[in-house]
């Protein structure tokens, strides 16, 4: 018999521009190839934050030398900011956008930009590609509200200058039921926010059910509140949470 996993993704990774559809997809397909039964529940909800604050400083590309996205809702604030306005004709063409992961890349890709930085996985990653890139003038962070410091931190201490502006706001959904009403075999958090959503959920328990988490900062979050973590994929691809439930066997 297989075993039912649950995926709490945050939504984070994907856009308008993107389909979360299709990241669900891939998920899900590598999980059945792997003999799971699959189910993908969002947890978070997305408001886009200060639009008018946003396009004012938008507006005045001239006083920045490039502009950070740590995720694809950023890149899509950036788009909602320009409405109407043709594919790279906003004034940024010639800036340098620096990005996290490939999704984020992507989503920068398809208004006509070419970002830096797709290949850094992390905060720290991108902090180190802008120290070797990066040499005089301010950057324009677009961040949501639940950012770690860490990016900002690191480039403070070097001496880069940046801007911060809070491009959209996270919000938890309440479950208020197992889809389909049965409890799964496995939960994956791919964020502590997954966790966060659960906890604020009381209609449905983590008792006698397996976690897994994707990356060690949700695994360690986890555990934190008193919970164990029977698998962990230690990079935030399909193949290695597959590679991960398996060895949990």
């Amino acid at each position: 018999m297989r075993n039912t996993v649950l995926l709490l993704r945050s939504g984070d990774e994907s856009s308008e521009n993107i389909p979360d559809q299709e990241a669900s997809c891939a998920w899900e397909k590598a999980l059945n190839e792997a003999g799971f039964d699959t189910q993908t529940l969002p947890v978070l909800t997305f408001e886009y934050a200060e639009q008018d604050a946003l396009y004012k400083l938008l507006k005045h590309p001239d006083r920045y030398t490039g502009l950070i996205f740590t995720s694809p809702r950023a890149v899509e604030a950036f788009s909602r900011a320009f409405p109407g306005t043709g594919i790279g004709k906003t004034g940024w063409e010639n800036k340098v956008l620096f990005t996290v992961g490939p999704r984020t890349a992507a989503a920068i890709r398809s208004l006509g930009y070419e970002p830096e930085g797709e290949g850094a996985g992390s905060a720290e990653q991108l902090a180190a590609y802008i120290l070797k890139r990066h040499t005089a003038g301010t950057l324009l962070f677009l961040c949501g509200d639940r950012r770690r410091d860490m990016l900002p931190s690191l480039l403070r201490e070097a001496g880069i200058r940046t801007k911060e502006i809070t491009a959209y706001r996270t919000g938890l959904r309440t479950l208020h039921a197992w889809p389909g009403d049965k409890k799964p075999d496995w939960v994956v958090f791919f964020s502590p926010s997954g966790l966060e959503a659960m906890l604020k959920s009381p209609e449905v328990s983590l008792e006698s059910i397996s976690i897994a988490a994707i990356g060690s900062v949700t695994a360690e979050a986890v555990r934190a509140r008193g919970f164990q973590v029977r698998a962990t994929a230690h990079e935030p691809t399909p193949e290695a949470l597959a590679l991960a439930l398996r060895g949990a066997h």
